[in-house]
């Protein structure tokens, strides 16, 4: 098949979503089908080289404000049309006109990854307009698609998507194992090594209240002792939710991974998603978390697991609820002494890895293309 891939995405390269989002496209390669970026993003955004995204062929349309939105999107559907795809794979956005028609002319799958009704709920100032336009035009873009990949099963039962899901597929979100040296255990857990503080490691983007950078900010508080990397969000976040950061939790800024790497390799755990409950969601599978598996991390998180279903050792689950770190302060330290100077055996993560995750993709794709060509009497 030909797949294209339309996405809006203005963040660089270095980012979880567009080292995902290249990823896909190179394991659609890898299993014989031709991928094309249709990437749509502000003129002030950085442009990717051709080492970063793996040699595929993009096409790109910039913008500058509101106003030129509309004519350069449908620039980009236009290239889309020229390309001809079998198949358009969009991760889903805001409504531009030219997009619904694009999805119905063609068979057509929408990734939904978030509850986008309620993130964009915790947004304030000027994006509350943007809040409006896209409550008023979003049922447009879902109601052409031809089918759905969601990332967790409760986005798949959500009422805001589930009228309008003709067909669909519940894909967690995967990784690279390849990309990744195998890990067997942190560091000696001899003497020497228990006199250090334990030492957790937290990525994330800057300004997203559900990752819950202040839940952290209160187990550091409590924990002294502990050490805390914090990876892609300022401090100043801290300050604005009116915290003081312990001088025990240390704030790298945003690092490629060659930079966070090290930070990784010495950290004893992982900290996940903690504050999923402010979207008014319970589970998820973030990009994150899979990076820290992949590098054999056990993790502490505050939401169902979309791959893993049934209880792990290496995952803790907290509530999803307000000050649940200091809450449940008794379980983290248990799973701190049970898993420090340890790592997750690459076994117990297979299933995430990408390779897996883009061949039940594409087989949907296929479907759905199959599906449209049944539809039209071919």
């Amino acid at each position: 098949m030909k797949i294209a891939y339309l996405i809006h995405w203005n963040e660089g390269p270095e980012s979880g979503v567009f080292k995902k989002i290249i990823s896909q496209a190179l394991s659609w390669q890898a299993l014989g089908h031709e991928a094309a970026l249709f990437l749509f993003s502000r003129g002030t955004a950085a442009a990717w080289t051709e080492a970063e995204t793996g040699g595929l062929p993009v096409f790109r349309e910039e913008y500058r404000g509101w106003l030129g939105r509309s004519p350069r999107f449908k620039a980009l559907t236009a290239q889309v049309r020229a390309w001809n795809p079998d198949v358009i794979y969009h991760r889903f956005d805001l409504f531009y006109p030219s997009l619904p028609r694009l999805l119905r002319d063609y068979p057509s799958v929408l990734e939904i990854n978030t509850n986008d009704v309620a993130e964009l709920a915790l947004e304030g100032g000027v994006l509350r307009l943007r809040r409006f336009y896209h409550l008023l035009t979003r049922r447009l873009v879902l109601a052409a698609a031809g089918g759905f990949v969601f990332v967790s099963g409760e986005l798949a039962e959500a009422d805001g998507f589930r009228r309008y899901a003709k067909s669909y597929a519940v894909i967690g979100n995967g990784i690279p194992l390849d990309q990744f040296a195998e890990v067997t255990a942190s560091k000696d857990a001899d003497t020497s090594a228990s006199e250090e503080p334990v030492r957790f490691v937290f990525i994330s983007s800057p300004g997203q209240a559900w990752q819950g950078l202040d839940e952290i900010a209160r187990l550091a508080a409590a924990k002294p002792d502990w050490w805390f990397d914090i990876i892609g969000p300022e401090r100043t976040e801290l300050e604005t939710a009116k915290l003081q950061a312990p001088a025990n939790m240390v704030f790298h800024g945003q690092l490629t991974r060659d930079r966070y790497q090290t930070l990784l390799d010495r950290a004893d755990l992982a900290i996940g998603t903690l504050a999923l409950y402010r979207k008014g969601m319970e589970e998820a599978s973030p990009l994150k978390v899979r990076e820290y598996l992949a590098n054999g991390l056990p993790v502490i998180a505050a939401y169902r697991e979309t791959d893993f279903p049934e209880p792990v050792p290496f995952f803790l689950q907290l509530p999803g609820e307000p000050e649940n770190g200091i809450r449940h302060l008794s379980a983290i330290e248990r799973f701190a002494r049970e898993w420090r100077g340890r790592r997750v055996s690459r076994e117990h993560v297979r299933h995430l890895d990408i390779t897996v995750k883009e061949a039940a993709r594409v087989a949907y794709m296929r479907r759905i293309a199959g599906e449209r060509e049944r539809g039209n009497g071919s």
